[in-house]
């Protein structure tokens, strides 16, 4: 039941999207199908009927709500063109990245003043300074300086670009709105790079935060790009296999420190809402902690959890957050993949009757090729339309790369738990982290090198 209201409410956001309905009317027809689903609660039929047309129409005018800005919205005082200054106060959205020409970081604003005016605000901007040294998530301040409207080619929820042309142009006002929960993630996330950095090489230790902690921008392209062409980029993005892996690294540890069931979950969930915080809260990893969230919550109330419920739950609570995710990339690729493997794979398995394979290794070796074609089929559509590349070799690189990349991710945590326990033993997991990661971009030179094993469209 709840799979059918989220793709009801996903069609009505789609129709929102490529379809114009005036927003006053599908108001009116919303409130008439309510009071015909009221009416209706007595025929399971017609309510059933009713209830997938109010989500639909309720889809529809969330999409068209998530375009309205309030009166008091930054984009409102910004013109295209203009020496304005402007005095701008707000708090720090997330973690501010430095490199050689400075800092950037979002802004979450609340108060604005130009031209003697002051007034207030709300919406998200894009600041660029320089010589502005230990930012940090939350830090609240005034930036004093232009700001123009983004290019097409930012995102939508940026409402302009500021640059900061001095120091003191930014006044510091000494407290931090941040979140708590996101402030304690990022900072493991800092230790986390730091140790990576001290214990490997730079390529070994960029590969492990990219895995691990999502941080990518360390990756060499060429390194990137290899990646695309084999299909199994998706191992360098942290994802529902990082959080499976973190789960299950989370669950086993409590385990063997004795720790009671009901707390052993209630841990385990916190664990891994910080980890989703510390790794950027990508749809990926929203999703997968959504529904890892789920499934231990059923354990801990004592019901069975259901994948499909918990896969719908997920999609609806991102789509609730903000619509316009159904539309990118990163949303489509994630649940398609997952979808695909669970409707897909029950059927391919069947077709080739695995149940009747005795030996355990090679009936292991024929379900990862069979859930990795699942995966394929779901995305590569995706895939060749956003990237325009088409790969055969994905199916073939996965069932390899995919436990390669397993070990790695383990190895990385690993090197962590050693370190925090017993530290004379780190250099020989970084040994082994180092071997893996040079073993897993050498097997994958070798996938894209057989012939025909991807094209470009």
């Amino acid at each position: 039941m709840i799979s059918y209201l989220v793709l009801s409410f996903s069609l009505g956001i789609i129709l929102a999207r490529f379809v114009v309905i005036p927003f006053v009317l599908v108001y009116i027809i919303e409130v008439i199908i309510f009071v015909l689903c009221i009416k209706s609660l007595k025929s399971n039929t017609r309510f059933i009927v009713f209830l997938s047309v109010f989500v639909f129409l309720l889809g529809s005018l969330y999409l068209k709500n998530a375009y309205l800005l309030p009166q008091t919205h930054l984009s409102r005082y910004i013109y295209y063109k203009s020496d304005t200054i402007y005095n701008v106060w707000g708090y720090i959205l997330d973690k501010p990245e430095y490199d050689d020409n400075g800092v950037s970081f979002l802004l979450s604003t609340y108060k604005i003043s130009f031209n003697k005016n002051k007034y207030n605000c709300s919406g998200e901007i894009l600041v660029r300074a320089k010589e502005i040294p230990d930012l940090v998530y939350g830090e609240a301040a005034i930036l004093c300086g232009e700001i123009h409207r983004p290019t097409k080619f930012f995102r939508r929820n940026i409402s302009g670009v500021m640059h900061i042309r001095a120091p003191s142009a930014c006044v510091r006002l000494g407290e931090n709105r941040g979140f708590i929960v996101k402030r304690f993630a990022l900072y493991l996330r800092g230790e986390i790079g730091k140790l990576m950095h001290k214990h490997l090489s730079v390529l070994a230790a960029d590969i492990l935060e990219a895995m691990i902690i999502g941080e990518k921008k360390g990756i060499p392209a060429v390194i990137y790009d290899s990646m695309i062409k084999s299909g199994t980029v998706h191992i360098l993005v942290v994802s529902g296999f990082n959080v499976g892996v973190v789960a299950f690294i989370i669950m086993l540890f409590l385990k063997i420190l004795r720790i009671p069931r009901m707390i052993r979950y209630i841990l385990a969930i916190f664990s891994l809402i910080v980890y989703c915080f510390a790794t950027g809260s990508s749809a990926p990893v929203v999703r997968a902690t959504l529904m890892a969230v789920f499934f231990l919550v059923g354990f801990l109330i004592k019901r069975d959890p259901n994948i499909h419920n918990s896969l719908s739950l997920a999609a609806l609570i991102i789509l609730l957050s903000d619509p316009k995710e159904l539309f990118s990339v990163s949303f489509q690729l994630s649940f398609s993949s997952v979808l695909a493997i669970i409707l897909i794979y029950p059927k391919v398995k069947t077709i080739f009757k695995l149940e009747s394979i005795k030996l355990k290794f090679i009936k292991f070796i024929a379900e990862g090729c069979l859930v990795s074609l699942s995966a394929w089929l779901g995305t590569c559509v995706f895939i060749l339309c956003y990237f325009k590349i088409f790969s055969p070799v994905t199916v073939l690189a996965n069932i390899v790369i995919v436990p390669l990349a397993t070990l790695i991710t383990l190895s990385g945590f690993s090197l962590l738990l050693v370190n925090l326990i017993l530290p004379v033993f780190t250099p020989y997991f970084a040994t082994t982290s180092e071997f893996l990661v040079a073993f897993l971009l050498y097997v994958n030179l070798l996938f894209i090198r057989i012939p025909f094993a991807y094209f470009y469209l």
